[in-house]
């Protein structure tokens, strides 16, 4: 997915305001439900409502988060029988829509159908990462030799670990680093 010019700058300019509004360095790990009351956007769990709601279809498991409109505001439903790394992850995709100023849609088309827009959906998903590790953080898990104990910092699966190490370039950074004290 070919991003528009400088999103990936602005996704991470974004995680870190969220981070500095809430009083946290880049490299601090966040906490979704902070964030979440932190800019009054209601949490909800799906186990506290109808899991048989029928958009979510017969595989519970394959439902993850919606954000919705609730009164005048916004609300993120998400499946807490996920993994809690899932669940943030989750979380912070929704969140990514929202700070990203996407508009809520309703999630089934007029035929039934999953609704889905595919680069919105992937610019949520790159933001969620951000916001979950930032560029800065990335570079500060490699250069403090972290990688092992990061997924438990960070609360992230080793999949999405690895993407932020490997997009944010932390790890080539880090390799320049070493062959330049190598050579000097």
């Amino acid at each position: 997915m070919a991003f528009r010019r400088g999103f990936k700058a602005e996704a991470n300019r974004i995680a870190l305001r969220v981070r500095e509004g809430m009083g946290l360095r880049p490299i601090d790990p966040i906490d979704p439900a902070v964030i979440c009351e932190h800019f009054d956007i209601k949490l909800l769990r799906l186990s506290e409502h109808d899991p048989n709601c029928p958009f979510l279809g017969a595989e519970q498991s394959s439902f993850s988060a919606v954000t919705v409109p609730s009164g005048w505001g916004t609300a993120i439903l998400h499946n807490d029988a996920h993994h809690p790394y899932r669940q943030r992850s989750n979380i912070c995709h929704e969140l990514a829509h929202c700070f990203l100023g996407h508009k809520c849609t309703p999630p089934l088309t007029e035929k039934g159908e999953r609704a889905r827009d595919g680069g919105i959906e992937a610019e949520a998903n790159f933001l969620a990462g951000a916001l979950l590790i930032p560029n800065e953080a990335a570079i500060h898990i490699v250069h403090q030799g972290l990688t092992l104990q990061a997924q438990g910092i960070y609360g992230v699966s080793k999949p999405m670990l690895d993407f932020r190490l490997r997009i944010s370039g932390a790890n080539a950074i880090f390799e320049r680093g070493l062959r330049f004290r190598r050579h000097a």
